[in-house]
């Protein structure tokens, strides 16, 4: 538990170099949502912004890893491979989790002041759920990549393998309509939306499952 306590404190030690630029960047967020608060409800939009532009941030901690060299300094600890793969993966769902928990509360204290009410807000949350969760699948497609080729070539190669897969799952989509044309009848969208957070609860834990396993089978075989 100390170890995975030091790991995740060494992570957080990053933001700390950036604590200006993340406090503007807040303000800022606070302001655009403010304003156009007061034209439209954009309490969905406005936890989503947060959850995108703060929750992949944790991804600069392997930048700052990899130009600091430290596994060869953490690997010289009494620390396994397979501890500080794992610590990465939960300071990235931590950090991803509570920008959307404060997106949603900042968006909500603001949407409430300036509109006095929020519409559907079960709904609202059910459609933060499903954005978190597509967070969830790039950022683990993007982390085997970067433990396989580093940050710089390993965020080229998260770009290509998510789109190549759900390009393939398109083709596939389209092919099954087009030859069962009575599946788009049966389906219940309305069913699946409200059961949603159960799927999206599924899917995030089948993501960062197999992108754990995956990372943790490339850093084991890396030589350091």
């Amino acid at each position: 538990m100390n170890t995975l306590k030091g790991l995740l404190l060494k992570d957080l030690y990053v933001f700390k170099n950036f604590k200006s630029n993340i406090i503007f960047s807040v303000f800022m967020f606070i302001f655009l949502i403010t304003m156009a608060s007061l034209r439209m409800d954009i309490f969905t939009a406005g936890s989503i912004l947060f959850l995108i532009f703060f929750g992949m941030n944790s991804i600069s901690s392997f930048s700052y890893d990899e130009n600091a060299d430290s596994d060869k300094y953490l690997l010289s600890l009494p620390i396994t491979r397979k501890e500080i793969v794992f610590t990465k993966y939960l300071f990235v769902f931590l950090n991803s989790f509570i920008s959307l928990l404060i997106g949603i509360i900042i968006s909500f204290i603001i949407t409430l002041l300036i509109r006095g009410k929020i519409n559907n807000i079960a709904d609202s949350l059910r459609v933060c759920l499903i954005a978190f969760t597509s967070v969830s699948f790039l950022m683990c497609s993007n982390l085997p990549c970067i433990y396989k080729w580093g940050v710089e070539k390993g965020r080229m190669q998260s770009v290509i393998i998510p789109a190549i897969f759900i390009f393939i799952l398109g083709i596939f989509g389209g092919l099954l309509l087009m030859f069962f044309p009575e599946l788009y009848q049966d389906i219940d969208l309305l069913y699946l939306f409200k059961i949603s957070p159960f799927i999206c609860v599924i899917l995030n834990i089948l993501f960062y499952l197999i992108s754990y396993l995956i990372s943790f089978k490339i850093y084991l075989k890396k030589s350091i």
